[in-house]
């Protein structure tokens, strides 16, 4: 099966924001946001400075990620604007676009998903093929889901402390 695709710059930033708000970091603001509102609407008068001290710092982390993110998007040299080829094979994955080619094995993934209109596959080492599910033809959808599933054995997320 092969598939043809490029992403748009708005499939672009909507993948890095779902990836951006997936980050243990963020999980770890909100909650220290959560108790510290928490803590704030306990005392018989809410401390401006406590509910600040909460907010602050996930209002910077989303807005600081939305800034770089959309910087980011602004480079056309990025290779997930180029079209891709993926050719997906028995024995694995092979892409290629004008900047090279490489294999991959299907030991090399350990999971697959659907995300915001676009196709992830994990590799091992914590990189990610990204296409674009419109690149798909409806009639190739039910066999690559299908390929994926046989193929990609799920392994074990990566940790927070991983390398």
């Amino acid at each position: 099966m092969i598939i043809e695709s490029a992403l748009t710059k708005q499939e672009f930033v909507r993948h890095a924001l779902t990836r951006h708000f997936r980050r243990p970091a963020f999980y770890l603001y909100a909650f220290v946001a959560a108790v510290l509102t928490t803590i704030a609407f306990l005392q018989d008068e809410p401390s401006t400075l406590l509910l600040a001290a909460a907010w602050l710092p996930i209002l910077i982390y989303g807005v600081g990620g939305w800034v770089q993110i959309t910087r980011r998007s602004r480079d056309a040299s990025l290779p997930l604007y180029l079209p891709t080829r993926y050719e997906f094979g028995k024995s694995g994955v092979e892409i290629s676009s004008r900047q090279g080619r490489s294999t991959f094995s299907w030991a090399d993934f350990r999971g697959w998903r659907k995300v915001v209109g676009l196709y992830e596959l994990a590799l091992a080492n914590g990189q990610l093929l990204v296409f674009s599910q419109r690149a798909v033809a409806p009639r190739q959808v039910a066999a690559l889901e299908e390929l994926l599933t046989r193929q990609i054995k799920p392994g074990a997320e990566r940790g927070v402390f991983d390398q």
